[in-house]
């Protein structure tokens, strides 16, 4: 395992001789590692692993003058990618996209002026979307978060990995895992599932003031299913707010409708009991099991990915929508 570090144009400078810490994804996004202390390494730099998503742009450096290493501290491609808002074209609501999913991948990453250390397969993805509006939804504008999103409506998932002969980051869109789909099963694989009964009523605030503001109730069933129809009462009914004061009627459904179903993730969810050594699961990949013996069965979304460097060896911690 050799980690790559390249100055601010991208240039490839030599291989560091020791490295130890951790790049997170799907989570924070970032990365935190000691390095020899000595190297030209500075804000700007960037460190990554040949062929894998691990890298990205240093931001800063931890120094103690009495180490022999210093900690670079930064951002994974996936954080470089959040750190850019998708807003829309002049006079429009949304940017609309539509198209093989690397073709607006590359389209975006135009958009947002990134091109120069990230690009998209040249390659065809035979994965395709249409009329896909990005969210205006300000805590979800991040380019990662939408990016995620779009590729989850139809099946796929972010992959991203370093090409030091391009000198860049290569994204593309490619299927999802599912690892459910093999008859998984808890009795037999280290699954660990859990049950709660979730927040089931979110009463939407929107736009407007006083009396005339827009407001919508929604409803979570028994299984987690959401629409404007109330099916739990009394003791199983569990209500909460959701403000989002610059909401029309119908993004204030389409948000609050989201926020409700995430809400519905305790409803069943699961961890992975055994350690991922080999980073099998991808964020995004889909995960679960049965436990025959207790009549549960959950499906869980790969939400984050911790990579531990230590040496000559890199480990990994995978962690569900529900563990994050």
């Amino acid at each position: 395992m050799d980690v790559i570090y390249a100055d601010p144009y991208g240039r490839e400078r030599g291989y560091l001789r020791y490295a130890e810490g951790d790049f997170t994804i799907g989570e924070s996004n970032s990365f935190e590692l000691r390095i020899p202390g000595g190297l030209p390494v500075a804000e700007g730099w960037y460190l990554m692993i040949e062929g894998t998503e691990l890298g990205g742009r240093v931001d800063g450096l931890d120094v103690d003058t009495t180490a022999d290493y210093v900690t670079a501290v930064g951002r994974t491609w996936h954080g470089l990618l959040e750190s850019c808002l998708v807003k829309p074209p002049a006079g429009q609501t949304h940017l609309v996209e539509s198209g093989d999913c690397n073709e607006v991948i590359g389209r975006l990453l135009d958009r947002l002026g990134l091109g120069e250390r990230m690009v998209a397969d040249a390659r065809r993805s035979g994965i395709a979307v249409s009329g896909w509006r990005f969210s205006r939804e300000g805590e979800r504008m991040g380019a990662y978060a939408q990016l995620r999103a779009m590729l989850r409506s139809v099946g796929a998932k972010l992959s991203v990995r370093y090409d030091a002969a391009l000198r860049k980051a290569v994204l593309s869109a490619v299927e999802a895992g599912r690892y459910v789909d093999g008859g998984m099963d808890g009795d037999r694989t280290g699954v660990v599932i859990s049950t709660r009964r979730p927040v089931n009523h979110l009463h939407c605030m929107g736009e407007g003031e006083g009396a005339e503001r827009v407001t919508l109730d929604l409803y979570a069933d028994a299984d987690g299913r959401v629409s404007r129809r109330q099916a739990l009462f009394g003791y199983a009914h569990r209500e909460e707010a959701y403000d989002n004061p610059g909401a029309t009627l119908d993004e204030l459904e389409e948000y609050g409708t989201r926020h409700l179903a995430e809400a519905q993730a305790p409803l069943r969810s699961c961890s992975l009991a055994e350690p991922d050594p080999y980073g099998r699961y991808d964020v995004d990949d889909i995960v679960g099991g049965t436990s025959t013996a207790h009549g549960v069965s959950v499906v869980a979304r790969v939400a984050a990915k911790i990579a531990t460097v230590d040496g000559e060896s890199i480990t990994y911690e995978t962690r569900t929508e529900t563990e994050v």
